[in-house]
């Protein structure tokens, strides 16, 4: 035998033989049975189309919670002093916070608290709102913070409401919108743009002051004690630990009438709607909104 002649491959070796196996050639040689199991998997994805979630725009949690105080006519340094530092100081030690960060500015100050990874979001969102009603240093023209997960949402569709009508009918209007659409239960969230926020004027003539001899600061000092809501403090039990809050805060024009605002020697008392005019408005605001060319 040369040296040269080549060495004859074992039999069932080679190429050949590897092309020869795994499932593509099993199905090649078993066409009904592949042919089979296609129709199988064809009709078990059309049977769980239905049942499979869609989302257009799908939502989803940021690991963020959003802690919003309002501080009606507070400049941004009176808003950081008064309300930033006291809720960053309280939701720092919820445990599963990574990082607070803060922004104040004129009339409301919002804070950001960023959990770590891993962190029970719907726990963090109940700690960090236990922290928040516990603060008792707020100013007493703070009102409720608003304690709320971030979430991702896009704009799906906007829906504008106009008309020959007055501001406060528009906006009852598309109150009822946003209600029916929320009713309507394939929609979760509707917000409200382009209005201003409700306001209750009170306007009290000089005249009548000097008559019940009151001033412009009573007459705030008492409206704003009767339309406030205090933190009462909290009581342990074995199922943990109730906070308590006195509501007596007043929306509309027409329940602030009522106040007192001076009691007299002979048992009777001056309210505020002897004395005042008490009126539904907006508060005065640089948006503005148009539709078609017309505000």
């Amino acid at each position: 035998m040369s040296d040269h002649e080549p060495m004859s491959s074992p039999r069932g070796s080679g190429p050949a033989a590897t092309r020869g196996k795994g499932p593509l050639a099993w199905m090649t040689k078993n066409a009904v049975a592949a042919n089979l199991l296609m129709l199988v998997f064809i009709v078990g994805g059309l049977l769980t189309l239905p049942s499979i979630k869609q989302e257009v725009f799908p939502e989803f949690e940021l690991d963020l919670v959003l802690v919003s105080v309002p501080y009606p006519g507070a400049s941004p340094s009176e808003v950081e002093q008064g309300v930033v530092l006291a809720v960053e100081e309280a939701v720092r030690a919820v445990d599963g916070v990574k990082e607070v960060r803060s922004t104040a500015s004129e009339g409301a100050g919002t804070v950001v608290v960023e959990l770590l990874f891993g962190t029970n979001p719907d726990r963090a969102l109940a700690d960090v709102k236990s922290a928040v009603d516990r603060i008792t240093s707020f100013p007493k023209d703070v009102e409720r913070p608003v304690v709320s997960l971030a979430l991702a949402r896009r704009q799906v569709v906007s829906v504008v409401v106009h008309g020959d009508a007055s501001e406060k009918a528009l906006r009852e209007l598309a109150e009822r919108v946003r209600d029916d659409l929320l009713n309507s239960g394939k929609i979760t969230l509707v917000e409200l743009s382009g209005v201003r926020p409700p306001e209750v004027s009170i306007e009290v003539p000089r005249e009548e002051l000097r008559r019940y001899g009151l001033t412009l600061d009573q007459v705030a000092q008492r409206v704003g004690a009767a339309s406030v809501e205090v933190p009462g403090g909290g009581v342990k039990t074995r199922g943990g630990e109730v906070l308590l809050r006195t509501a007596e805060r007043r929306d509309h024009g027409s329940e602030f009438g009522s106040i007192v605002l001076l009691s007299r020697p002979d048992g009777s008392e001056v309210h505020v709607s002897d004395i005042a005019e008490v009126k539904d408005a907006f508060r005065d605001t640089d948006q503005e909104a148009f539709f078609d060319g017309k505000r």
